[in-house]
C-alpha cells in the first residue's frame, strides 16, 4: 500500500489544473500517462497486473471517481477479486478475458465491460498483452477494499 501512496503522490505532482469555472464544485485536471508511473506488478496477491491511477481523490483535493489504465503483459493476470464499488473497463489495446461472476467476456480495444459491485472477476491478457482504461464513482482509490478470492 506503501507504494501505491507513493506513486500517488508522484502523479499529482505531473497533473495540471485546468482554468476553473466558477460553477465548478472542483478544479478540473488534465494528465498525461505517459507522465505516470507504473503501479503493481510486485505483489503475488494480485497477480502480474500494473497500472497507472490517472485520476484520484484526496482529503485535499477530492474527486468524484477513479480513473486508471491497467497493463498487462501476455498472459498475465489480474486475480479474481471483489469491491463494493461497481467498475467499467474500457479496452484500450490488445486482448485478452475478463471474467465476471464465472462467465468469460473478450475484451479488446473499444469494448467496454461493467462490472457491478461486488461481482467477483479476475483478467487474463492474450498472447499480445492488454491495456485497458477503469474507473469507479468513488472519491478515491485507497477507498476501495480489494478482497481477492484466495485470501477470502
Amino acid at each position: 500500500m506503501t507504494d501505491l501512496l507513493d506513486s500517488f503522490a508522484a502523479e499529482i505532482g505531473t497533473a495540471t489544473p485546468l482554468h476553473q469555472a466558477s460553477n465548478l464544485p472542483h478544479a478540473p485536471l488534465a494528465v498525461d500517462a505517459a507522465h505516470v508511473p507504473l503501479s503493481g506488478g510486485t505483489d503475488p496477491t494480485y497477480g502480474e497486473v500494473r497500472w497507472r491511477t490517472l485520476i484520484n481523490g484526496t482529503p485535499e483535493a477530492p474527486r468524484d471517481l477513479v480513473l486508471g489504465l491497467a497493463e498487462f503483459g501476455p498472459g498475465d493476470r489480474l486475480l479474481p477479486h471483489r469491491h463494493t464499488p461497481a467498475e467499467f473497463y474500457l479496452g484500450v489495446q490488445g486482448s485478452g478475458t475478463v471474467t465476471i461472476d464465472g462467465v468469460p467476456h473478450h475484451i479488446a480495444p473499444g469494448i467496454a465491460l461493467y462490472i457491478p459491485g461486488d461481482a467477483e472477476h479476475g483478467t487474463v491478457a492474450g498472447p499480445e498483452g492488454l491495456r485497458f482504461a477503469y474507473g469507479f464513482a468513488s472519491a478515491g482509490f485507497e477507498s476501495i477494499e480489494y478482497r481477492f478470492t484466495a485470501s477470502a
